[in-house]
């Protein structure tokens, strides 16, 4: 694995933003409830040894969570709900931050699953790939548990528009699983794997997303995170990862389901939300350059 060539991710202006009005993505990344397996999505990614390298010398969420989870959200919103120039802002934005993330993995062989001497680099395509993934995998596991089963025409459109964003992000497209059936096996594969998920350092940062502890992170809402994580983790990844829910931890995730079992019966977030947030965004942008600008020494 050390001595394969790393693929870069690289944008490619002609490839075209992936989400429309009437998209199957934009309907599911709209659902509140869908924020609740953000936990879920973290620990599949620093299961993966380089992206946990990654996060463990570069990532501010220990000490800065609520700035770094705005700074997250606001981009994936700009990303999906945005039109064909603030979607590119943002990818490009992501690429700068990225430009700056890389190193070496620097934990022992039989603690990393890898070699000691590999180094990581935040555009490695095969790590956006996974972290791409894990969202892809996360999002239809949360709409499809908790709203609605996504008919056989509707699955198909979300998995071809988060392939198409894969592209939009710069990966290359032989990295990305062709159709639902190469993902699932890909995903498969990769939760099968023995060495996936059984490095120190990922069972460390895997727990410190679980049981994350920060004075202004209410302790409720990442007991809720926490259990439904629990609930629809594979379970090979949480036997690697020596994370083994308590009697009280499984029964807050049986109460948290019942409950859940009637968000369907809401009426259905309005799409316009996250739409409009990305438009004040916007403005509100352009109004503080104006200022800016005004202020500015002539």
């Amino acid at each position: 694995m050390a001595d394969s060539p790393v693929v870069l991710g690289a944008l490619d202006p002609d490839v075209p933003v992936p989400f429309g009005r009437d998209s199957v993505v934009r309907a599911v990344v709209a659902e509140p409830v869908t924020a609740l397996l953000v936990q879920r999505a973290l620990v599949l990614e620093v299961a993966h040894p380089k992206v946990a390298a990654g996060v463990s010398q570069h990532s501010t969420f220990q000490r800065r969570p609520w700035s770094r989870a705005a700074v997250t959200a606001d981009a994936a919103l700009r990303l999906v709900f945005g039109d064909d120039a603030t979607a590119r802002a943002a990818v490009a934005q992501i690429y700068r931050v990225h430009d700056g993330i890389n190193g070496p993995v620097g934990v022992p062989v039989a603690d990393a699953g890898t070699d000691a001497r590999d180094t990581y680099s935040a555009h490695d395509a095969a790590l956006l790939a996974w972290v791409w993934a894990t969202l892809v995998d996360t999002a239809e596991t949360a709409y499809t548990r908790w709203v609605r089963p996504l008919s056989p025409a509707e699955a198909d459109a979300f998995y071809g528009e988060m392939r198409a964003f894969g592209r939009f992000f710069g990966i290359a497209g032989h990295l990305l699983p062709e159709d639902r059936a190469a993902f699932a096996a890909y995903m498969e594969d990769t939760l099968a794997e023995e060495s996936f998920a059984s490095g120190a350092l990922s069972r460390s940062l895997a727990h410190d997303v679980l049981w994350f502890s920060h004075w202004s992170v209410p302790a409720p809402l990442v007991r809720v995170e926490r259990a439904l994580a629990l609930a629809t983790l594979d379970r090979r990844v949480l036997e690697r990862l020596r994370i083994r829910p308590s009697p009280a931890e499984l029964e807050d995730a049986r109460r948290l389901e019942r409950v859940l079992a009637h968000y369907r019966r809401l009426p259905r977030a309005p799409r316009v939300m996250p739409s409009l947030y990305v438009r004040l965004r916007a403005l509100t942008a352009g109004l503080v350059d104006s200022a800016q600008a005004w202020r500015a020494p002539r």
